[in-house]
């Protein structure tokens, strides 16, 4: 599936997107000092691309009742510093209304990370 990033709902859903896999993986970095992109063949053909969270946000099912919560305070403040300085409050909105579902919907790991595949 090739995304239209001319739809505006499809960037914020690559924003959020973004922030669940590249920020979270960052922070790791910082917390536990493992390399950036130190990650197996494994890891990588495991994770969940941008098509598949997309049609997960869509179909609305939670699909990891354990994961299912409100949205961690460390993603909520990359939500709130984004609301505050994005300079577009309802494109900020879209993003944070993306996090919060995918939060809901069991989509994110302990780890603050998007999960891996799902069936």
């Amino acid at each position: 599936m090739s995304v239209d990033f001319g739809n505006p709902s499809n960037k914020a859903a690559f924003q959020a997107y973004s922030q669940l896999t590249l920020v979270s993986r960052f922070k790791q970095h910082l917390e536990t000092g493992r390399d950036f992109g130190d990650q197996t063949i494994e890891e990588i053909e495991s994770q969940m691309g941008l098509s598949e969270f997309m049609d997960a946000i869509k179909s609305d099912k939670v699909v990891n009742p354990g994961l299912s919560r409100e949205v961690s305070d460390f993603h909520n403040g990359i939500l709130r510093d984004r609301m505050r300085l994005s300079g577009d409050v309802a494109y900020a909105g879209q993003v944070s209304s993306i996090i919060n579902k995918a939060f809901k919907l069991g989509l994110v790991g302990n780890d603050q990370e998007l999960i891996r595949k799902y069936k």
